[in-house]
């Protein structure tokens, strides 16, 4: 009986550890999800940015040649009215 006793307490002492793991595990994996949570909101905030300052180039060079069409447009109509006034 002595004998299945101590083998009795120590099943229940590996239980008790192995629980205690389990424990520590959650919490470890608590602790990645969040930090994956913030390494996740990161990258997109740097791949907005990223898409924007990618995006900001095109955007000037729309501009720049809106302006030389307008420019162009403008030294038509001048030259229209002085053949015009002529």
């Amino acid at each position: 009986m002595d004998e299945t006793n101590r083998r009795l307490d120590a099943v229940e002492e590996n239980i008790r550890e192995i629980f205690r793991e389990l424990k520590a595990l959650a919490v470890t994996q608590a602790r990645t999800d969040t930090t994956l949570g913030n390494l996740d909101l990161t990258l997109r905030k740097l791949t907005e940015a990223v898409s924007s300052l990618q995006a900001r180039p095109a955007g000037l060079w729309d501009k720049i040649v809106s302006a030389l069409i307008a420019a162009l447009v403008a030294g038509g109509v001048a030259a229209l009215i002085g053949v015009i006034a002529k």
